[in-house]
């Protein structure tokens, strides 16, 4: 998103650059005169207005680039907060608080666009995966509806049931 911000930033500034070159080029050109006529020169903005359109532009261009990083920051920390919700979500469902499911969240710049959720992971049934699934979509639904949901969960249920042994022997042990 800082990358954004920067193109835009950029090209504010050349487009402002442009616009400060034309008044100077018009002014270098020369009006039709009549032959024996001693040529004037155009009117052309003075030193002390030339500074003040640059100062004005440069002002314009740090207002814009300040505009574009405060709201990258914003969609940023609403990324941050539907993510905590969504694992929130998961960590409180019963049946679904032990499985390693990571949650990722992309909220693009333009608030019509749809926020992208990414699920990773590995469950030992297709079932918890549509239930993880099925969670999340419940939770996103109200505040954003046009959320996209990329399901990368992979069900593996010999690792799963392995790595259920190893904690429950893990635990007997213990004891």
């Amino acid at each position: 998103m800082m990358s954004r911000a920067i193109r835009i930033t950029s090209e504010t500034l050349v487009l402002t650059l442009l616009l400060l070159a034309v008044p100077s080029l018009l002014a270098t050109q020369r009006l039709g005169t009549a032959p024996g006529q001693i040529p004037t020169s155009p009117v052309a903005p003075g030193g002390l207005l030339g500074i003040v359109m640059v100062g004005i532009m440069l002002v314009i261009v740090g207002l814009v680039g300040i505009a574009v990083i405060l709201s990258a920051r914003k969609h940023e920390e609403q990324a941050l907060y539907l993510q905590a919700r969504l694992s929130g979500a998961l960590s409180d469902a019963p049946d679904l608080a032990l499985l390693p499911i990571a949650v990722t969240v992309h909220v693009p710049l333009w608030r019509p666009a749809a926020a992208i959720i990414t699920l990773t992971g590995r469950v030992p049934t297709p079932t918890l995966r549509e239930a993880v699934v099925q969670t999340v979509f419940d939770k996103i639904w109200a505040p954003w509806p046009s959320a996209q949901i990329e399901n990368r969960i992979v069900v593996e249920p010999h690792r799963m049931r392995q790595a259920t042994v190893d904690m429950f022997v893990l635990e007997h042990d213990k004891k």
